[in-house]
């Protein structure tokens, strides 16, 4: 029951700061938005066979914590990111090495402490390099995109 409010909260608060967000950098920074997401997506799926991580609860835990992680924080965090730091490459790697970091290291260890999921075959290092690696692809896709548009 715990686990249920923590990632309705997730996604609570965190499709709550787009009330805040502009509709017009909505609409541009979307496509990127769904790309990225896609991406991770992908991890998640190949993640259960490949056994990356373990969640506790099985495959419907495992389910219903990627969807919370993934159309929650992690898809609002992306638009926020493209709307701050689109435009200067430095600034938008620098914001997501921090951000990936984090999540990597700091959160992937609490999440362990509070029993979510448990890194296995993939360690810290190796994860943190997979979602960066997902941040410059999806730079690459909306410069391309916008270039396209044009």
């Amino acid at each position: 029951m715990l686990f249920n409010i923590f990632r309705l909260g997730m996604v609570l608060i965190s499709w709550s700061t787009l009330l805040l967000y502009p509709k017009r950098a909505f609409k541009r920074f979307l496509p990127v938005t769904v790309f990225v997401t896609l991406l991770v997506s992908i991890l998640l799926i190949l993640s259960n066979p490949l056994k990356l991580w373990r969640v506790t609860g099985g495959l419907g835990a495992k389910i219903f914590n990627d969807l919370a992680f993934t159309l929650g924080p992690f898809f609002a965090t992306n638009l926020w990111v493209f709307r701050l730091a689109y435009g200067n490459i430095w600034q938008y790697l620098g914001i997501n090495f921090v951000i990936d970091f984090i999540l990597a290291y700091p959160i992937s260890a609490m999440f362990r402490k509070m029993n979510i999921y448990k890194l296995e075959r993939l360690q810290p290092l190796y994860f943190f390099s997979i979602i960066y690696s997902f941040a410059i692809l999806a730079y690459g896709f909306q410069y391309y995109f916008k270039e396209s548009r044009r």
